[in-house]
């Protein structure tokens, strides 16, 4: 008598196997675990602040205020521009 595999056990390995060999795969789970961004979060937050056509002064402000909670702790970047959107969204 043969035994057979659920189709559902050999997707879920094949599925394992793929995420395991992709390479940009691998890339996330190590900036993830040093808690780094993909793309650097400044660029997102000054792009986020000309979208929204904010004044050059209030820019430079948000961007110093930014640079300050960084000095505070680097290991948030992402978390400080997320705050800083909700913050600042008109």
């Amino acid at each position: 008598m043969t035994k057979y595999v659920p189709i559902e056990t050999i997707k879920y390995v094949l599925s394992k196997i793929r995420k395991s060999s992709n390479f940009n795969y691998r890339k996330a789970i190590e900036r993830n675990k040093r808690n780094q961004a993909k793309n650097p979060p400044l660029t997102n937050l000054i792009a986020y602040l000309n979208n929204n056509n904010y004044m050059d002064k209030d820019v430079d402000r948000i961007i110093a205020e930014y640079w300050s909670e960084v000095e505070k702790n680097k290991y948030f970047e992402k978390d400080i521009e997320k705050k800083l959107k909700i913050k600042y969204a008109k």
